[in-house]
């Protein structure tokens, strides 16, 4: 599913992140943990094709991420990668199906309005379909978050510092979605946090120090 060997980045003339190899399956749910300065976003812009490393080799579903045009690798990305990024970034003047569509467009796909329909009603959120973002809630746009990440039944779920600015209470609902998500659409998980309570949820952790 993910492979990770001998990569590696430079960052000017001083600073090189190195990082160990890494093996995930299919449907695994991993922990990737590391603090501020750890690599943990450098290596999540190098897995989800927006980073190219200085040495080694990335591949996901045994495509080598970085061998593929930038065009491919867009659509690669768009395809078969989910990203549950900290903040929204919705388009605020597009209902949320019609930010789900365009999430289905800029990935080359056909426009599917039942899988929106599916995807917002696995997440409780079928209701808000034609509201627009800044009619939501804060819980509610996550959920939204989710389901744009999962829209196109992505083979690989990354979520970004997910519960990071959430209560206990939150988190722990916004990490049982996620791994609720990924195993309804048959994904394999991968969230990255310094958030140390995450970790009781985690069997497998990738760690960065």
């Amino acid at each position: 599913m993910i492979s990770i060997k001998s990569v590696s980045h430079q960052y000017g003339a001083d600073q090189a992140l190195k990082f160990a190899d890494w093996q995930v399956n299919n449907g695994e749910q991993w922990l990737l943990l590391g603090q501020s300065g750890s690599g943990k976003t450098t290596l999540l812009h190098i897995l989800t094709g927006l980073l190219k490393p200085t040495d080694g080799e990335i591949k996901i579903n045994d495509t080598n991420l970085y061998e593929l045009s930038s065009k491919k690798l867009d659509e690669f990305r768009g395809q078969h990668i989910g990203i549950v990024f900290q903040k929204p970034h919705l388009i605020k003047s597009l209902s949320i199906s019609e930010n789900l569509l365009l999430a289905q467009s800029f990935a080359g796909l056909s426009t599917d309005k039942n899988r929106i329909e599916e995807v917002l009603a696995s997440l409780d959120m079928a209701h808000k379909k034609n509201a627009y973002p800044q009619e939501l809630s804060q819980g509610q746009l996550q959920r939204v978050t989710i389901a744009r990440a999962v829209i196109n039944k992505p083979t690989l779920l990354i979520a970004d510092e997910p519960t990071s600015s959430l209560d206990d209470k939150n988190a722990e609902a916004v990490l049982a979605l996620l791994k609720e998500q990924s195993e309804l659409n048959k994904a394999t998980l991968v969230v990255a946090t310094h958030d140390k309570r995450v970790k009781d949820a985690f069997n497998l952790t990738y760690s960065l120090s």
